[in-house]
């Protein structure tokens, strides 16, 4: 199997940030040849973002064009004409009054993929709505298992919004090119939610409400078990647990000296989740009396979950993820290759950003 499925797929891209050039980012690391149209004052991700710019659009080829005058808008009909997949991350019917929606593209390239990636959709009641990341994670459902246990909601860390619409745009676009047939002239259009995409990604916290109408309850909230989450060690450290399941509980409280800490109620996940807050605080006091050193020594020795927090600087010199060949060193600095292997070799795109 080839490395690069989509080599001699042209796609043009039209959006800017991070949603839809994540989308076409790993589309063009299957092989497929993308080119991002941004206006003449460039994608404004990189004042904000600095180094995100590179990495979501290196291997593409950026051109500059005002889709608002004359000359710009020909050009881009030009770049339609010639491509198997069109994306556009504006709000809807943006594209439209710019001369590059649906209709317009559909008319210019035959059995055209045409992909629209926004924060609610192409229809509803709120489609015109403004939004970000952290609004559609709100509004979709991310936090609700928090709501359930009686915690405060805090600011994620990554954009599961932004980057699970991308990637449910970069599937669906996939799924498209596969069921297209050289005889199709009618075009396809995909209406790819950020909201959506959240709702989908969050029923796996409270899939229960799905199947009986029932909020999710403690004993359905394993990421919120005492033995899940983040513990500092006595030398600064911070380690992630996951002890949820009964042998790793029961590995994580021999490790740490604790076996009282395994009897009933607490040899359970109900139980533990009853009296969540007194095991939380006693596990995080004996962690805090140990190094991470032998932290790790003690949990590996009981096949328990334990993994550093790291920082970028450390991801990035991590033997195994070097060995697995995600990361690379190039003239112009590191490079993360597909987060995947086809065929045994993993799809990467190997030139810079081009203008």
């Amino acid at each position: 199997m080839s490395a690069a499925p989509l080599a001699g797929i042209r796609v043009a891209d039209f959006s800017l940030r991070l949603p839809g050039p994540y989308a076409t980012r790993l589309l063009c690391d299957l092989g497929a040849e993308v080119v991002k149209v941004e206006t003449p004052r460039g994608d404004p991700i990189r004042g904000f973002l600095p180094g995100v710019y590179e990495f979501l659009n290196r291997g593409k080829q950026v051109r500059a064009l005002d889709l608002k005058s004359e000359e710009g808008l020909a050009a881009a009909h030009e770049l339609i004409a010639a491509s198997d997949v069109v994306l556009e991350g504006f709000r809807p019917g943006v594209a439209a009054r710019l001369g590059i929606g649906f209709e317009a593209s559909a008319e210019l390239r035959p059995g055209l993929i045409y992909c629209s990636l926004s924060g609610y959709g192409q229809n509803g009641p709120e489609r015109d709505r403004p939004g970000h990341d952290i609004g559609y994670e709100a509004s979709g459902g991310a936090y609700a298992g928090v709501l359930a246990i009686g915690d405060p909601p805090a600011p994620p860390h990554v954009a599961i919004g932004d980057l699970g619409g991308a990637i449910f745009a970069a599937l669906s676009i996939c799924a498209a090119l596969v069921g297209r047939r050289e005889e199709d002239a009618e075009a396809s259009w995909i209406d790819v939610s950020m909201q959506d995409a959240v709702v989908h990604i969050s029923a796996t916290r409270w899939g229960r409400y799905l199947r009986d109408g029932v909020e999710p309850g403690p004993e359905d909230l394993a990421s919120y078990a005492p033995g899940a989450g983040f513990f500092e060690t006595a030398d600064g450290h911070f380690v992630a647990l996951a002890s949820v399941e009964d042998e790793f509980w029961a590995g994580l409280c021999r490790a740490l000296g604790r076996d009282e800490l395994v009897a009933t109620p607490y040899d359970t996940h109900p139980g533990r989740m009853e009296h969540r807050g007194e095991l939380r605080a006693a596990l995080a006091a004996a962690i805090s009396l140990i190094s991470v050193e032998e932290l790790e020594r003690r949990l590996q020795a009981e096949d328990v979950p334990v993994d550093r927090v790291r920082t970028a600087a450390e991801v990035c010199a991590d033997p195994h993820l070097l060995e697995r060949g995600i990361i690379r060193s190039l003239g112009d600095g590191l490079h993360l290759d597909f987060p995947a292997l086809i065929g045994g070799q993993r799809p990467g795109v190997p030139g810079a950003v081009a203008r």
